[in-house]
């Protein structure tokens, strides 16, 4: 449904206007004012320390596991381990895999405080950008309803709408996974090969590089929420 890149810039360049959000953050740049780079590494040095600390002790405490458990199992001894989850000591490589090892999470996820992304997008009720893509057609509208700035992933989430002046033509296909929810009406939509009714109440979870698109309205009109999740390239 959601058809490919769109031709607004703020998609394509995968950043935002000012405003064009109801609320959108980014995290702030992290600079050194002082020039200082000991310092500064240190200073990162020690925020590390303390975000892998606190995902360790968050671990340890979903799996009701007592301090020394954990210890236990790791081959440390209880002191070491309450200084790690205070932030007060950095492990090493092998101590990091013994705890992921007793937390049976994978090593990549004691980092996960540290890297988690920051940014956000809030629109408010009715507040979505008008987007008009490059398949454009009439009784077809699109809203986007936010968007993310950072990270590798990306979901562009839309509120479609279609009306009887939109000519039947299932041909949308771009990348991505799609995944449609029918908020209003019925339609007769074609994934591939497969012809299916969807009405009120409906999910769709499809591959989008695939052929489809609706082939008939059945109700005067058609609200659908699109959800695109893709990787940015």
């Amino acid at each position: 449904m959601a058809g490919g890149k769109h031709d607004q810039k703020p998609i394509a360049g995968k950043r935002m206007r000012r405003g064009a959000l109801s609320v959108m953050t980014r995290p702030a740049a992290k600079t050194n004012a002082s020039g200082d780079t000991d310092q500064y590494n240190s200073e990162k040095s020690n925020a590390l320390a303390r975000a892998v600390g606190k995902e360790i002790k968050s671990l340890r405490l979903s799996l009701n596991m007592a301090a020394n458990q954990l210890a236990d199992a790791a081959g440390l001894s209880n002191a070491m381990l309450s200084r790690i989850e205070h932030g007060s000591a950095t492990p090493s490589f092998t101590t990091l895999a013994s705890l992921s090892a007793a937390l049976r999470v994978p090593v990549s996820r004691l980092f996960a405080a540290y890297n988690q992304p920051t940014d956000f997008s809030l629109v408010r009720s009715g507040k979505g950008i008008n987007v008009r893509r490059q398949a454009h057609r009439s009784g077809l509208s699109y809203q986007l309803l936010g968007h993310l700035l950072s990270g590798e992933k990306y979901v562009e989430p839309y509120l479609v709408t279609l009306t009887s002046d939109c000519s039947n033509n299932p041909g949308f296909q771009h990348t991505g996974i799609e995944f449609m929810y029918v908020l209003e009406g019925s339609m007769i939509y074609r994934y591939g090969d497969a012809v299916m009714e969807l009405h009120h109440g409906d999910t769709l979870v499809f591959d989008a590089n695939f052929v489809h698109g609706h082939e008939k309205l059945l109700t005067p009109t058609v609200r659908v929420l699109s959800v695109v999740f893709n990787l940015r390239t």
